[in-house]
């Protein structure tokens, strides 16, 4: 996904109410084609490291 589609995604989130996402799916992240390094939530428009998703994860599931 293009950095620019990630903000637009994340700002349409925000207007929806902000509510908390689990991250079902993400992508890679590109700028102008290039691979950034991240990942972005397809849902909410989050981005982060791939880690960063596999902790967010581990927490979902200990906090249940």
């Amino acid at each position: 996904m293009q950095n620019s589609a990630a903000r637009e995604l994340k700002e349409e989130w925000k207007e929806k109410g902000n509510k908390p996402c689990s991250h079902p799916q993400i992508v890679k992240e590109y700028i102008l084609g290039s691979q950034t390094g991240d990942y972005v939530c397809s849902t909410c428009g989050y981005e982060g490291t791939k880690e960063t998703f596999e902790k967010l994860r581990k927490q979902l599931s200990t906090d249940k």
